[in-house]
């Protein structure tokens, strides 16, 4: 029947997932240090591609994603920085399916001109015991909702995480759970202004 197509359909979507973040997560992880393609990318651009991929899902929920992103060229892998947004984007509209998710991307220089970017959202949060843990390969956070609501890998905190220490980089996370939680990542001098080339 047309609806056992379509329940394949997911669930092979889902496999083929999987196995694109096993695959990822290996390479990250091996220990061979990861062959970075780095060169110059617009950050803000990137962050509107992500935000266009997830459009199905934004409006399906009827969520709305503020950006407050300055026009700047990070010095990193543009496959990877995409991962990254992707991932931490999706996963805030995932854990709140139910909600109008209201998502904040924002960026800042700190004292020491670091490049600092933040996803915050307004969603269910994480509790204070799984913070420790929500890098970790394969960790669930227990939630209010149904998890069979909540199809991921297991893989895509890990990814990032990953990923942003193969810049350099660093990722934490602060949750205020049903008011405010926010991934912040620091890239050490990754940065040049597109006005000063």
């Amino acid at each position: 029947s047309q609806k056992m197509l379509e329940t394949m359909d997911r669930h092979l979507v889902r496999i083929n997932r999987i196995v694109d973040d096993m695959l990822l997560i290996s390479k990250l992880e091996s220990d061979d240090s990861v062959p970075l393609n780095l060169a110059p990318f617009s950050i803000a651009t990137c962050v509107q591609d992500v935000i266009e991929r997830l459009d199905l899902v934004i409006k399906k929920q009827r969520s709305t994603i503020k950006v407050d992103v300055p026009n700047i060229q990070l010095i990193g892998d543009h496959f990877y920085w995409t991962q990254i947004l992707f991932n931490l984007v999706e996963n805030a509209l995932k854990q709140n399916p139910e909600m109008q998710l209201q998502i904040h991307i924002y960026s800042e220089l700190d004292q020491d001109d670091n490049f600092k970017i933040h996803i915050a959202d307004n969603g269910i949060g994480i509790p204070a015991n799984d913070l420790p843990f929500i890098f970790k390969r394969f960790y669930r956070v227990e939630k209010h909702h149904s998890q069979t609501q909540v199809k991921g890998t297991g893989l895509g905190l890990s990814i990032v995480k990953r990923a942003i220490e193969a810049h350099g980089g660093t990722i934490t996370a602060t949750s205020t759970p049903g008011i405010k939680t926010v991934f912040s990542i620091g890239i050490p001098h990754a940065y040049h202004d597109i006005d000063n080339d």
